[in-house]
């Protein structure tokens, strides 16, 4: 037995032996029967490289991505005459036969032309392997992140949404880091739900919701979409709207985004690496701050002084707006053979902003895989993990530094106060708000194609994630004579959320040519969602000592914990007939069941029907000049569902007679509970003009929402208070978009191209019940023949000092209202006591524009521009009543001789923060540079580019002001003449109507290094 092992080794050893002779002997075979083929991928006139661009052999199963530099080679190409094929979203694919000849460098230039309109791209829809754009009788708008990222300085994906598609709009919000915004779809369209669309990464869905630290102020809320790495995606698809929404379901009526990732690519292995570094501040804060007053009541001394710039030249904190920074560096690494492809990637971020204590980090990694399993069998799989810390810069009322400065008064300027309103910046500082975010995301699919006729597809992933948002307040040596009273004594409120996202979405297709021109494609599929979320909450407060930070070191402490979970179960069937690959013809149905719906209420069931029609490729078509032309009208219904609980009778425990346990109303609830219904026509046509030099996409759409879910008050008789969640609502909604792109010079020296977005959103509430024409008491109100959420108030025409040129006021007259509801401004004035709350305006935007030049300078240089805004809408800066009465730190508070003021002290002060909030921002700027090959190869590099670029640069006009540049850094004057920091500033809820003390939108420039390996 002893001498078989050796015979084994020499077997094992000689065979070993034979195949590296084999593998020796066949590699310089391969490369003797093979060749190289090298090339670059430009625009059309060769002005511009064009980097990630796939260039596949086809039959071959060999392709690179180009670098930075347009660059690619392809070695080992098999000799004889080959067909490269060029694709990159954005631009119309390019294939082309070159001759390959053996032990030989073939080289090859392919120049792309640019198309939004590319009839021929596949967009993800809810069937299996997507739907060619010719196809939809929808408008979907893909966005090319990966190209957007090489040029704009954003840095989060809200930021890079913003203002690319026509009909989304990323709301602004508080200027801080790590701040999210709200994204509206085509406006909103319901009284009480949010207007979130739904958000999926590659096929699963994901959390995407604003969180933040307990009582966070200001608008610093984090938006989970921002935890996603710019630099993993690939491209994101915008479905606007029911009528192309319809195979998502209850929760789609607001649209829906598709997050897609990248992938592998064939070839050889391939490093990019991208380093950022940038500077964020606020423009001219002396200015935009103005000046705070004390005394000129009754006959003092008026003084004042700008608490800005007292602090920044005479304070020990210094310039309470500091320059922030930005550092972050980002590796990924892709390559692949035909069967196995995979992408890895990993980046880390850490942003500081105006004020030093308010900053995000970040760590983010990623691994992609594709698999040809076996030939009729491919798999994805994806998983990602990300990390997030965040400390607020508004952290709580009054803590933070940017109110304690608006609300701040000379009277206190010579005290430890130094004349801000509840506490110096260093104090400020000292109090911690933050969230800690840990979070994965991981996903399979499975394609299965045993019939070139039929494909089926699983998916299957979850969205994990955890959150620890926390408030301390340390305690002061001072106990509670300390800044903040009995929170100095110490306290600490912690929040841990934990939640669950489990998505599993199976379809199948089979395809049927039915003669010559007829192609018949039925699909159908199932969908399970599942949302659990746990939260956990503690509070502890007076710490024995200062070092004690922990809740448990609170002398007294609470606890609390809640569990909620949703599911939703869909199924949907499609039949699309295609005729001549030229007409178009798709009716769909779903059907949803949601666990929050009331247990009368049966399955929703939403259908569909589209048609498109691509008249260009038509026989009769003989209009030279116009090189594309498509018709496209869908309608379709999609839903929304209501809160978890809102049809769940539910009872609060509370302390009973005798010191015992028992359980009181809460909420009433509603079993016959169902979701609002959105029924959506859209219309429109795609153009292009002149070999595609001009295109031109347009969408009307006219939208119904059905049993609109409204807040009824409910009878003391009920034994419950408050309101009872009930669908009696019907609200319209209308609008249009347009987007032109056009190419205006291309040639190899210079290239010039431009696009105009612009859209207009409008809605009307039709009813809101038997009996019920108005819903709501206060600023912001829903009245039948109404907008939602529209601003109503009293309008002071005229009133007159009762003694003097100063003081109180007396024969207030206000406008008596007209039109058929007596709402509208312009009627005769009447005594405000008798006086309607008449309309002052939309709280929402009515109309969004977006303007993009981009200019090639030769094939390195490249110069971009973006302004966009937004209007038609009023906005209430709450910050300045508050000082015209509670605090009385402005002029008109302190001198009292404007009675228009005065008269609005009297009846109510909120419109003398109001303003129109339209504007247009040069919202970025940059210019990129391509290495020549020569300089990046000193770095071992394929390929190199720098850039420049800046964001928030400058507001060039707003509806107050017009194109006026004044003086004083463009501060908004509103109607009780306080200062506005920004027309743009917003609050983070959907329909905002106003905001106090947030911070607004900070300018910032970037400089981004790429080098590809």
């Amino acid at each position: 037995m002893t001498d078989r092992v050796p015979r084994r080794r020499t077997v094992r050893s000689l065979a070993a032996t034979l195949c590296l002779l084999a593998l020796a002997a066949a590699v310089p075979a391969a490369a003797q029967q093979g060749g190289t083929l090298r090339g670059k991928v430009t625009t059309a006139g060769g002005s511009r490289p064009l980097p990630g661009a796939q260039v596949s052999v086809a039959g071959t199963g060999l392709g690179a991505l180009t670098s930075s530099t347009g660059d690619f080679v392809i070695e080992n190409v098999p000799a004889g005459r080959r067909t490269v094929r060029v694709d990159m979203l954005g631009f119309g694919s390019l294939e082309r036969t070159v001759m390959v000849a053996a032990g030989t460098v073939t080289e090859a230039r392919f120049e792309l032309s640019e198309q939004a309109i590319a009839l021929d791209q596949v967009i993800v829809t809810g069937t299996v392997g997507g739907t060619q754009r010719r196809a939809l009788g929808t408008v979907v708008d893909r966005i090319s992140a990966a190209a957007a990222v090489r040029t704009a300085p954003a840095t989060s994906v809200n930021q890079l949404l913003a203002a690319r598609s026509p009909g989304v709009q990323v709301l602004g919000g508080a200027g801080t880091v790590g701040a999210g915004s709200p994204i509206h779809i085509r406006g909103v369209s319901s009284m009480s739900l949010d207007a979130t669309p739904l958000i999926y990464i590659d096929g699963v869905r994901m959390d995407s919701r604003l969180s933040g630290p307990p009582g966070i102020r200001g608008g610093g809320r984090q938006s989970r979409l921002d935890d996603i790495n710019l630099e993993d995606i690939e491209s994101i698809e915008v479905i606007k709207g029911p009528a192309a929404a319809t195979l998502y379901g209850t929760e789609a009526s607001n649209g829906v985004i598709q997050i897609v990732t990248k992938r592998g690519a064939e070839g050889p292995t391939q490093f990019d690496m991208a380093m950022r570094m940038g500077k964020n501040w606020l423009w001219n804060p002396e200015a935009k701050t103005g000046w705070s007053y004390t005394g000129g009541l009754g006959g003092a001394p008026l003084d004042s002084v700008n608490l800005y710039a007292h602090e920044r030249d005479f304070g020990p904190w210094g310039d309470p707006f500091k320059y922030g920074h930005l550092e972050a560096l980002d590796l990924n690494v892709r390559g692949g053979a035909e069967r196995l492809r995979y992408y890895v990637s990993g980046g880390y971020s850490n942003e500081v902003g105006v004020v030093p204590y308010n900053w995000q980090k970040q760590f983010s990694v990623r691994s992609n895989v594709d698999a040809i399993l076996a030939p009729p069998l491919t798999a994805k799989f994806n998983l990602a993990y990300i990390t997030r810390s965040y400390r607020a810069a508004q952290q709580n009322d009054p803590v933070d530094a940017f109110g304690n400065l608006v609300w701040g008064s000379p009277a206190n300027l010579n005290t430890k106060w130094r004349g801000f309103q509840a506490a110096p910046p260093e104090i400020s500082a000292q109090i911690d708000s933050r969230e800690e975010v840990g979070r994965s995301i991981a996903s399979a699919e499975l394609r299965y194609q045993p019939l070139g006729w039929l494909i089926s597809r699983v998916v299957a992933g979850i969205d994990a994630g955890e959150e620890e948002n926390a408030v301390l307040y340390p305690r002061d040596p001072d106990g509670s004579a300390g800044w903040w009273g009995s929170l100095s004594l110490g306290s600490k409120n912690v929040t841990r959320q934990n939640n669950t996202i489990v998505t599993v979405d199976f379809s199948s297709s089979a395809s049927k040519q039915l003669g010559q021109d007829l192609k018949a494609t039925t699909s159908a599929g199932f969908q399970y969602y599942h949302l659990g979320s746990k939260t956990l909450g503690a509070i502890g407060t007076q710490f024995a000592a200062s070092p004690l930070t922990t809740v448990s070191a609170g002398a007294l402490t609470t606890g609390s914990e809640s569990f909620v979970e949703n599911a939703t179960v869909g199924l949907f069937v499609q039949q699309q007939l295609d005729w001549r690959n030229r007409v178009f013809l798709t009716a769909a149905v779903r059907g949803d069941d949601n666990s929050a719906f009331g247990a009368q209420y049966e399955a929703a069931v939403y259908p569909k029907l589209s048609a498109a029609w691509v008249v260009h490729e038509e026989p009769f078509w003989k209009v030279d000049w116009v090189s594309k032309f498509r018709l496209r009208g869908a309608w379709g219904a999609a839903g929304r569902q209501p809160a978890t609980l809102a049809a769940v009778q539910l009872y609060a425990p509370v302390t009973g007679f005798g010191d015992q346990p028992g359980l009181a109303p809460s909420a009433i609830g509603n079993e016959a509970l169902k979701p609002e219904r959105s029924e959506e026509l859209e219309l429109g046509f795609d153009l292009g003009l002149l070999k595609d030099r001009v295109e031109v996409v347009f969408t009307h759409y006219n939208r119904v929402v059905k049993d609109a879910m409204i807040g009824q008050p409910l009878p003391p008789s009920s034994g419950f208070s408050g309101t009872q969640i009930v669908n009696l609502g019907r609200v319209k909604g209308w609008g249009n978009e347009v987007q032109v792109n056009a190419r205006m010079l291309d040639g190899r020296r210079i290239g010039w191209d431009m696009g105009v977005g612009f859209s207009t959103t409008a809605n009307r509430i039709e009813a809101l019940g038997a009996g019920r024409s108005v819903l709501g008491s206060g600023f912001s109100q829903n009245i039948v023949g109404f907008s939602i959420a529209d601003l109503y108030w009293q309008k002071v025409l005229s009133a007159e000092f009762v003694n003097g040129t100063s003081g109180a006021v007396k024969n207030i007259m206000c406008d008596g209202g007209t039109g058929p509801s007596g709402r509208e401004m312009g009627g005769p004035p009447v005594p405000c006591a008798n006086a309607p709350l008449v309309r002052w305006g939309h709280s929402q935007p009515t109309w969004q524009v977006n303007l993009t030049q981009g200019l090639d300078l030769g094939q390195r240089v490249r110069l971009f521009l973006s302004v966009d805004g937004s209007g038609g809408n009023w906005q209430q800066d709450s910050s300045d009543p508050a000082n015209h009465t509670t605090y009385c730190s402005s002029r008109a508070c302190r001198v009292q001789d404007d009675p228009i003021v005065m008269a609005y002290r009297a009846i109510g002060r909120n419109p003398l923060g109001m303003y129109e909030a339209g504007f247009l921002k040069l919202r970025e700027a940059s210019a990129t540079y391509t290495l020549p090959s020569a300089w990046a190869q000193r770095f071992g590099a394929r390929g190199g580019s720098v850039s420049l670029a800046g964001r928030n640069l400058m507001t060039l006009w707003t509806a107050q002001m017009g194109w006026d540049t004044p003086r004083d850094g463009r501060v908004i004057v509103p109607l009780g003449n306080g200062r506005v920091w920004d027309v743009e500033t917003r609050g983070t809820g959907d329909l905002s109507t106003g905001y106090q003390t947030v911070m607004p939108p900070l300018a910032s420039t970037v400089l981004t290094v790429r080098m590809s390996f």
